[in-house]
């Protein structure tokens, strides 16, 4: 079974060779820090700009955030939230990119499209399948 890392460095692995193949220039936006515990030595890693890939053409920017697995849609609100906290200039887009068990392609969500502030808003797309709602809480 591999490790919740070894799954993110598939995903991540995967969405750099897709955007290569699509046409962009990609550079990774993980930096690794070293921190000392009781036990010693760890490394740390973290998102540059809330985003794991920086993938560049001629007509745009992407700041991409990758989702994989069988449950990537839980982390989407986190990540919304995280690409929030960071301005874009023109021609720079947020995007999710996620990967379903087994897919050929990954889906693509648009959270932001610049010029935008720091703190902007962010798009939210509408819910695929409507929630249901438990007996006691329908009118």
């Amino acid at each position: 079974m591999p490790s919740a890392v070894a799954k993110g460095q598939h995903y991540k692995q995967r969405s750099q060779d897709w955007l290569i193949h699509h046409g962009y220039i990609v550079a990774l936006l993980e930096r690794m820090f070293s921190i000392w515990t009781p036990h010693g030595q760890r490394y740390v890693k973290q998102d540059q700009m809330g985003a794991d890939l920086l993938a560049v053409s001629p007509g745009k920017s992407l700041f991409v955030q990758v989702k994989g697995g069988a449950s990537w849609r839980s982390g989407l609100a986190a990540a919304r939230e995280e690409f929030s906290k960071y301005p874009l200039a023109p021609g720079e887009h947020q995007v999710i990119m996620g990967w379903a068990p087994q897919a050929r392609e990954p889906e693509i969500e648009v959270v932001a499209i610049g010029p935008q502030k720091a703190q902007h808003q962010i798009s939210v797309p509408p819910r695929r399948k409507p929630k249901v709602l438990p007996l006691f809480a329908r009118a």
